[in-house]
């Protein structure tokens, strides 16, 4: 397939409507008055003791911005998975592709300012009535949350989101939709998620950089959003587009979930994906549409992210999708 056809076929660059595939796509539509943004591609679910909300929008003209409200729900964890916004919290709270955030709150509404491009977030709410008991099964929050619990806005900490933490997500594509059964289901997945991300968690840090430096950082993610499959992508590209040194480039995205270069690889992979999920194409084929050096690059590069070859990754989702179309046949 010649590489700017196969490009086209990208879910990025087609307007064909299609069906929500994050995480929770098992859950039907909900309701959005604890995130009334207006994404087109959502799914809530919500109980008295937890609330999942998750977003995937795959282009937003413009930056919007909404505010969560956080009703009982005190402990929040955000996985970022593409794009960038910013969480108006007592400081605004830059957010990346690939970054897990954890905060806790007592009062207000914080606000979420979304970057135009894609867009996909996974958010977990958990009531307030569960945190002492949370402390004690998992000390670590415990240290995190220090004296935070006692102030309006507390920041916990971050961290990049590896692939064991990817295996946990990639479990939600197992579930299947119970009237009765999801919400235990779901609060057990929950155990999974905390026991893997309380101890990775950087306590009370942010990726950091001065206000110049985070700026450049924010300005040259954007950038590699919009060009990660140039072929000649590079560092010494992007710092002459920013009008910076190579050196100074570098710099801003020291502390950051990802180098310059991790960065590019970073959206190429989750393009890459969306070719397997979506796409016949050849190994071969991705490889030569995202520029990487070779299909055994590419695999290697893919399995070493998100902890499964792309072979084998693209067999499981087939199976599932054989396995939902023989059970639930269509009319």
């Amino acid at each position: 397939m010649l590489k700017t056809n196969f490009v086209q076929s990208l879910y990025t660059r087609s307007n064909t409507p299609r069906q929500y595939d994050g995480y929770l796509a098992f859950l039907p539509e909900g309701e959005r008055q604890l995130f009334p943004v207006a994404l087109a591609s959502q799914r809530i679910f919500q109980t008295s003791d937890f609330v999942w909300i998750e977003c995937k929008e795959n282009g937003i003209d413009t930056p919007r911005s909404t505010t969560i409200k956080i009703g009982d729900y005190s402990l929040w964890v955000h996985l970022h998975f593409i794009g960038q916004g910013k969480l108006k919290l007592t400081e605004s709270l830059l957010m990346s592709s690939g970054q897990a955030h954890c905060y806790h709150l007592n009062e207000g509404e914080p606000e979420l300012l979304l970057d135009e491009g894609k867009s996909w977030f996974l958010i977990l709410g958990v009531a307030g009535k569960h945190l002492d008991s949370l402390m004690v099964d998992y000390p670590k929050l415990k240290e995190l949350m220090a004296d935070g619990n006692q102030r309006p806005q507390s920041y916990l900490g971050y961290t990049p989101i590896q692939s064991k933490l990817y295996n946990v997500l990639e479990s939600l594509r197992r579930f299947e939709f119970r009237s009765f059964g999801t919400a235990f289901q779901l609060a057990n997945w929950n155990l999974r998620l905390f026991q893997q991300l309380f101890q990775d968690l950087k306590p009370n840090q942010q990726p950091a950089g001065d206000h110049s430096d985070t700026l450049l950082y924010q300005k040259a993610v954007m950038y590699i959003r919009r060009h990660y499959d140039d072929e000649d992508m590079s560092v010494a590209k992007i710092a002459e587009a920013m009008n910076v040194s190579p050196r100074k480039l570098s710099r801003s995205f020291q502390g950051k979930s990802f180098t310059v270069v991790g960065m590019i690889l970073e959206y190429r992979l989750m393009d890459a994906r969306e070719y397997l999920i979506h796409s016949d194409d050849s190994l071969a084929g991705i490889a030569f549409a995202l520029n990487f050096a070779c299909p055994k690059h590419f695999a290697r590069a893919f399995k070493k992210r998100f902890g499964i070859g792309p072979n084998e990754f693209r067999a499981q989702r087939r199976k599932k999708e054989s396995f939902v179309k023989r059970s639930y046949p269509q009319s």
